[in-house]
């Protein structure tokens, strides 16, 4: 993207939307990302890179840190993220000068090339593919035979537990709000079947840590009713919306020291997250490409449901 394709007039909706969910969660995804690029082998001098489900675009900045040469190509699916992630480009000139495009674009049907990147990353992404398996073989076959590709997604919510009573406090006679879904996910199991059905094949573990962090007690309350209100309080009446800041206080006050964790001023709950990567190069002859699965762990603290 040598010259910005999108208009810094009238994209403070989109600059609205980077920061709510930076600030919601995406610093969680965006510090499991910051890994990705370590842990990649050797690359050609201008390695072509695919942000699959690219989101605002952190995943990017993330990989570029590490690796400035490097041709990025984004696509998502949802318009306002990619709207985001332009707008975002469009001002930062680094960005501008490595960015080669970003697209809405199905991750089950991707219009790129066979065989085309060297390096292919789909952070927190794969569980919302209607059909996930669709979307591995969509990453192996644009990946080049011997290269990387990373997929990420949560393992484990660590705010889960302090839900569940905030959601018992307000609906008593409720059963519990499964999360998007990606509970089915949490077993590595899953990502590891839908992996190989794709066409990758050759697991291990490993482990890394991060978190979900506020810059105090106030801006965590903030942090955990934005989760709350984007996953579970969609069939809430107002009444009970209206509940949501005052039993999380509540909750916080009372768990707060049982299911939190601190860093200096910074307060948070473990983000646990599978990663799976491809460490080992394979004969370029070979269609076979051999991943490795991380297991991203914050060890400081388990946290149980409350009963």
């Amino acid at each position: 993207m040598a010259q910005a394709d999108v208009a810094l007039d009238g994209l403070d909706v989109f600059v609205s939307v980077i920061a709510s969910y930076e600030h919601r969660v995406g610093h969680a995804c965006r510090a499991v990302a910051e890994h990705i690029p370590s842990l990649l082998g050797e690359l050609p001098p201008i390695p072509i890179v695919l942000d699959n489900a690219c989101g605002t675009g952190a995943a990017t900045e993330e990989l570029l840190k590490a690796l400035p040469t490097a041709r990025v190509y984004a696509a998502d699916a949802v318009l306002p993220m990619v709207q985001s992630m332009k707008a975002k480009i469009a001002a930062k000139p680094e960005l501008q000068k490595s960015v080669v495009d970003v697209e809405v674009m199905d991750g089950q049907e991707l219009r790129y090339p066979s065989n085309f990147f060297d390096v292919s990353i789909t952070n927190f992404g794969i569980f919302f593919f209607p059909d996930p398996v669709l979307g591995a073989k969509e990453i192996f076959r644009t990946l080049k035979p011997g290269g990387y590709a990373a997929l990420t997604l949560w393992k484990d919510i660590g705010f889960k537990s302090m839900l569940w009573e905030i959601q018992r406090r307000i609906q008593p006679t409720n059963p519990i709000t499964e999360l998007y879904g990606m509970e089915k996910w949490f077993d590595g199991d899953l990502l590891m079947k839908t992996l190989q059905e794709g066409g990758f094949k050759s697991v291990e573990l490993k482990e890394v840590t991060e978190g979900i962090w506020g810059t105090g007690e106030d801006d965590f309350r903030a942090v955990l009713i934005e989760n709350f209100e984007a996953m579970v309080v969609q069939n809430w009446t107002d009444e009970e919306k209206a509940k949501l800041p005052v039993f999380t206080a509540q909750v916080l006050e009372e768990y707060g020291e049982k299911y939190c964790i601190r860093s200096g001023d910074k307060i948070g709950v473990p983000m646990t997250a599978w990663m799976a990567l491809k460490l080992h190069c394979v004969d370029d002859y070979d269609d076979d490409v051999v991943f490795s699965l991380l297991y991203f762990d914050v060890r400081l603290e388990f946290m149980p449901r409350m009963d």
